[in-house]
């Protein structure tokens, strides 16, 4: 860490200290400076945490609330665009051109790979917001995360560049309360704004939120690592989903069987399963057919009886020519 860093630190360090002595509760606004470029990353803590909300693989959504909960971040920027696709052969596109391989195969999967990890994948700026998003980009479609000539990373959506990078690989949304595990969100916020992807729902205004640049570990040529924090949704302007993770419908509901007869005169030749079919459509043999029976009264012959019961009784008929039969649901 250099001196400067030390100096702003223990600066901050002191601050709280004294705040905590006299009562005072500070919003503090935390500033890290990228001394190889001079650019500066900007992070808005809240001042009061927001249950976060993260998606476990297995257990489904479950409530953390250590997670730092955040109103807005400016990553460090510009950013130079790698793209493999459009690299003479021999020759080394970007000024890095890091390209490293991550599991992209879920959003946990790519959080285990990323979280604590520096990546940098223009080998500018150290390693800022865009560069993990550019490498699931890269690692998904095979092309970079696009910004359009700005450098920045709300210009990935800004201006129609959204078009350019969702292509067929992703479906857009516009929606913050319509997050999902696995979106890749982009923030307006300041010059650059922020990118990062979503690792739960929206909850109340915020979501969880894997990224660079935005707290985390402090990274050797800048930047910092990847981390989780619980954003804000006040700076969103929309989302990358890639359709991989797009979840399928849930299979409707079977509609109830409606039975249309409630009283019948029973005729020779009757037999439930003809009764069923009428009345339900279909029929179901077996115990279904034995529990419709039991849902058939006689109201002549053997009243308060039912169609069961007489195929239960000694005689061995149920059903009676001659005989009304009425349909009871309970």
């Amino acid at each position: 860490m250099s001196k400067g860093k030390i100096i702003a630190y223990a600066t901050t360090l002191v601050a709280l200290i004294v705040a905590t002595i006299i009562g005072v509760t500070l919003n503090i606004h935390v500033e890290e400076t990228d001394t190889k470029t001079n650019i500066e990353a900007t992070i808005e803590y809240s001042e009061e945490q927001v249950p976060a909300i993260l998606e476990e693989s297995g257990q489904g959504a479950v409530e953390v609330e250590a997670i730092r909960t955040v109103e807005a971040v400016e990553s460090t920027g510009p950013v130079t665009e790698v793209n493999n696709e459009s690299c003479p052969e021999g020759e080394e596109c970007g000024q890095g051109a890091y390209i490293p391989t991550v599991d992209i195969s879920s959003p946990q999967a790519f959080a285990n790979q990323t979280l604590g990890v520096c990546i940098d994948i223009d080998n500018f700026a150290g390693s800022q917001c865009w560069d993990s998003m550019a490498a699931f980009f890269i690692n998904y479609t095979g092309h970079t995360l696009y910004t359009c000539g700005t450098g920045s990373a709300k210009g990935t959506i800004a201006d129609g560049c959204w078009q350019q990078n969702a292509g067929d690989d992703f479906t857009m949304i516009w929606n913050p309360a319509e997050i999902q595990a696995g979106d890749i969100a982009v923030y307006s916020t300041g010059t650059w704004g922020h990118i990062g992807m979503a690792m739960g729902e929206y909850n109340n205004g915020y979501f969880t939120l894997l990224g660079q640049n935005q707290g985390g570990s402090a990274c050797p040529n800048g930047g910092s690592a990847g981390n989780i924090i619980n954003l804000s949704t006040r700076d969103f302007i929309g989302a990358f989903r890639p359709n991989i993770y797009i979840k399928p419908a849930p299979a409707p509901e079977p509609e109830p069987v409606v039975d249309t007869c409630k009283v019948r005169d029973v005729v020779k030749g009757d037999t439930l399963g003809k009764i069923m079919l009428e009345c339900r459509g279909e029929v179901k043999w077996g115990e279904a057919m034995n529990d419709y029976a039991k849902h058939w009264y006689s109201l002549t012959f053997q009243r308060f009886l039912t169609v069961y019961d007489g195929w239960a009784s000694t005689t061995g008929y149920g059903l009676f020519a001659g005989d009304t039969i009425e349909y009871r649901a309970d």
